[in-house]
């Protein structure tokens, strides 16, 4: 294999990562129906889907050390390969228990593909403005797929059957692969040091603020995305019209996005913002549109989305050592999983009780704070340092 530019290598990897975030939309209409259909229960089918976050969850942290210690391309291309061997056996699934241990697989897979792909991405930039402008470019890829994949793995599932949906996924991934296996080329430079980075150090004041929101942002969108299906049962909303409420944030999210000047503003305020007008978007539901999500507040939420989600990988690869960006890509998927493992859970238990919204308003509201004493805590350091 020749060696190819870092742009040509870049340009592949955001395909690739396209390719990826396709394979897991598309199969978020069909699962459920599979499942059902194998002789699932709600219930069976909720711990199945809990227990492959988990699996996820611990999976990140044992990737992160064995990205930082041999570099991410065997990481990229080995799990792209087990994931199309994978989701291919899904076609031929007959039995819950098959389908439970695939899909336990399967989230154990991903939790080293998302990491070790972040973190050669992060390899790609000279400056922080660079480095945000890629994070920008990953971000519109995942929205693109999470605009295209649902509707096309629904329809090949509505037509053909779900099984023929996980073929199509399986052959998504097995393109992906051949992709990786060509263009892959880790620009990760491998050290030895006397003492490896840890987890807990990665753990600081300047660091929080990242894994702070990072939890506080999933946990919304895990309370949305529990939510709005409830519209179609609850109301006289159709699925149609629940369909075209999340497409909102997508939408939102591509707006904000466009705006490329944002990158010339400091990661920790375009952070502080999004998570404001989240805040906004969340008081919008509860306080002026009976807890109903109108279409504007939606788009909003999607807006600070796309200008949260690149200030927090800039951030992350500012105020982290490249010695130990794998830990902290896999530290922050580790966060991503706990907020979306959380969210649904406490929705589902205070729902009868109170608005799921309000418990994701607080949280923002918290996540704000958080980061307000943290930053000047940081400040109040730096000061010390140089008074000393």
């Amino acid at each position: 294999m020749g060696t190819l530019s870092r742009t040509k290598q870049k340009l592949a990897l955001f395909v690739l990562l396209f390719l990826i975030f396709t394979s897991i939309h598309m199969q978020f209409p069909v699962l459920t129906p599979l499942a059902v259909g194998l002789g699932a229960t709600g219930f069976m089918v909720g711990i199945m889907l809990g227990a492959t976050s988990f699996v996820n969850l611990a999976g990140n942290l044992i990737a992160g050390v064995v990205i930082d210690r041999t570099g991410p391309r065997n990481y990229i291309i080995v799990p792209i390969g087990f994931l199309a061997a994978s989701l291919g056996l899904h076609f031929f699934v007959s039995d819950v228990s098959h389908l439970f241990i695939l899909r336990l697989l399967n989230g154990f897979l991903l939790a080293f593909l998302t990491p070790a792909c972040m973190t050669l991405l992060s390899t790609f930039a000279e400056n922080r403005r660079e480095q945000s402008k890629n994070m920008a470019v990953n971000t519109l890829m995942v929205t693109l797929a999470m605009a295209v994949a649902p509707l096309a793995g629904g329809k090949i599932g509505e037509w053909f059957g779900a099984s023929w949906t996980f073929a199509a996924v399986s052959a998504v991934m097995a393109a992906a692969f051949i992709l990786a296996r060509q263009t892959v080329q880790s620009n990760l430079v491998i050290r030895s040091y006397r003492h490896e980075p840890s987890y807990q150090s990665l753990i600081t004041i300047r660091s929080m603020p990242i894994f702070i929101t990072a939890f506080g942002i999933m946990y919304a969108q895990g309370t949305l995305m529990f939510e709005l299906p409830f519209l179609s049962v609850e109301t006289d909303f159709s699925k149609g019209d629940v369909g075209m409420m999340v497409s909102m944030i997508g939408v939102g999210t591509l707006l904000s996005l466009a705006l490329f000047f944002v990158h010339w503003i400091s990661p920790f305020i375009r952070l502080f913002t999004g998570i404001v007008m989240m805040c906004a978007s969340f008081g919008w539901i509860l306080f002026f549109s009976g807890g109903i999500p109108p279409s504007g507040a939606l788009l909003l939420f999607g807006a600070a989305t796309g200008i949260v989600f690149p200030a927090m990988m800039t951030m992350l690869t500012d105020r982290i050592g490249e010695e130990a960006r794998g830990r902290g890509f896999a530290l922050l998927s580790a966060v991503f999983s706990l907020g979306t493992i959380t969210s649904p859970f406490i929705s589902g238990w205070v729902r009868d009780l109170l608005s799921p919204y309000f418990i994701s308003w607080i949280v923002l509201m918290c996540v704000l704070m958080l980061m307000g004493m943290m930053d000047q805590k940081k400040e109040q350091q730096a000061l010390l340092r140089a008074q000393s």
